[in-house]
């Protein structure tokens, strides 16, 4: 049976990049989606209506989120699993005409973006043009299709204009093939968490010495290891603050092994299972700084800023010194 959730405004549902199998009902209140266009880079924002389905083409194809969907007003969402939801569509012809004119219209705006990138470059300049398409998949979070992309292109182009820059992104989307954030029932990143092999088991009685073991392997900086024992944190469920530094200390673990795509799956499926926690700050510290690390400055800067709005005073400092140089990075692009 599906769900009733109750949002309140400001918070979110889920961000653009998460893995969710959740369909999702507005009942009352406002959401927006919010993307970012592939073609000319800008904010794009589209408002639910009331008794609209959201959510839907993500989860039926098992990829990720392409928009984020922020509560506005204090809203009341029902959830579906996939399963609910075709359950609940195979009786409601009126649903699937809806949603199969929105997938057509959605398919017809990607088919018209690749045909204007691949006409307006690729005949001018094939090597640009099969970049701009790599970078049009990897902005709109199709990380497969972007690293199949990059690995044609490093093929073509061995010593090619753009060659770091797409062995930055074939590397990046590597990880990202079968792994997923994780729903937010509960905790389960495993996808992203189960990368390596696990410390011994930690209980509640031991939580606080193996969280302060991850932070002296981190300070030495033995970043795998110290990534292991955050985990071991993280699975003991505590459900308090050390879970949550635990987060933010296996993604800053990730983030120093340049392991990019994985901390951002692992935090952003953090903000969304824990929108109220003390951390969120800390965590879209390090979504903006693993993008400023893979060159997309134009994507770290929305992250600096609302880090800026959400942290402690602990990291405020580090965070407009990010901010200040990003927009030296966006001045100079």
């Amino acid at each position: 049976m599906p769900k009733a959730i109750n949002y309140k405004a400001n918070s979110v549902v889920y961000f653009s990049g998460d893995f969710d199998e959740r369909v999702f009902l507005l009942n009352t209140g406002s959401i927006a989606l919010t993307s970012i266009d592939i073609e000319t880079g800008e904010q794009v924002t589209d408002y639910i209506k009331t008794g609209e389905f959201f959510g839907v083409k993500s989860a039926l194809g098992n990829y990720p989120r392409e928009e984020s969907a922020m509560v506005l007003t204090d809203s009341i969402v029902y959830s579906f699993t996939s399963k609910e939801f075709e359950a609940f569509a195979q009786t409601n012809t009126r649903i699937i005409l809806q949603m199969i004119k929105v997938f057509s219209r959605q398919l017809r705006t990607i088919h018209k973006q690749l045909a204007s990138l691949l006409d307006s470059e690729e005949e001018k300049n094939p090597e640009e043009g099969l970049f701009n398409v790599m970078n049009a998949f990897y902005s709109s979070q199709h990380y497969k299709a972007a690293g199949q992309v990059g690995t044609r292109y490093k093929a073509i182009y061995p010593n090619g204009k753009y060659i770091s820059q797409v062995d930055q992104i074939v590397r990046s989307t590597a990880e990202v093939a079968g792994r997923s954030f994780g729903n937010a029932e509960g905790h389960n990143n495993d996808a992203v968490l189960a990368h390596h092999e696990k410390p011994a088991a930690v209980t509640d009685g031991t939580v606080h010495l193996a969280y302060n073991k991850a932070e002296d392997l981190f300070e030495k900086g033995e970043f795998e290891a110290a990534y292991d024992q955050y985990h071991a944190v993280i699975e003991a469920g505590a459900g308090d603050e050390i879970t949550d530094n635990a987060y933010i200390g296996a993604g800053k673990s990730l983030h120093s092994q340049k392991e990019y795509v994985r901390c951002l799956q692992l935090l952003t499926g953090f903000i969304s299972q824990h929108p109220k926690s003390s951390k969120i700050g800390d965590a879209l510290m390090y979504l903006g700084m693993c993008y400023m690390d893979m060159e997309r400055p134009d994507k770290a800067i929305a992250f600096f800023d609302k880090a800026a709005i959400l942290s402690g005073a602990d990291i405020i400092g580090k965070i407009r010194e990010l901010q200040k140089e990003c927009s030296s990075r966006l001045q100079g692009a």
